[in-house]
């Protein structure tokens, strides 16, 4: 963890930024019909963080929306990025956009947790060539 460099990250208009200070726990592609709609997107990516290495810089009074009982997506009041989504069964961790940070940055995620999640509900009008693990629901 010693080598891990912070990355910032923002929404659109930047009336919200953070910073992450320790490496993600895992990245996913997330191919739900819940995330498509709410993204408005073929899929979403996500990177889950532990949640003691995030913090706002500015901001952080966001939105929030509870997809179910148990997802919360949060997302900017101004220009409606969504940056973070809290489930309950992980407190401990927080997931945040991907799209949110820079394209260039090294989440140092272990590569066993890059995954197509959701697989099942892929959209039929998107052809994905790499060759990622595709799961039918979130788990590895």
């Amino acid at each position: 963890m010693a080598d891990f460099k912070k990355i910032s990250g923002a929404c659109f208009c930047g009336d919200n930024q953070f910073e992450v200070t320790q490496p993600a726990v895992e990245m996913h592609h997330c191919h739900c019909s819940i995330c498509r709609r709410l993204h408005g997107a073929a899929f979403v990516s996500f990177a889950i963080f532990p949640r003691a290495g995030f913090r706002w810089n500015k901001g952080g009074d966001l939105q929030t929306f509870s997809s179910s009982a148990q997802i919360h997506r949060n997302r900017c009041k101004n220009c409606g990025a969504t940056l973070t989504v809290d489930v309950d069964p992980m407190p401990d961790v927080l997931i945040v956009t991907r799209a949110s940070l820079p394209p260039d940055a090294e989440l140092a995620y272990p590569p066993g947790t890059l995954r197509h999640a959701y697989w099942p509900d892929h959209v039929p009008w998107v052809e994905l060539g790499d060759k990622l693990p595709r799961v039918a629901g979130f788990d590895k």
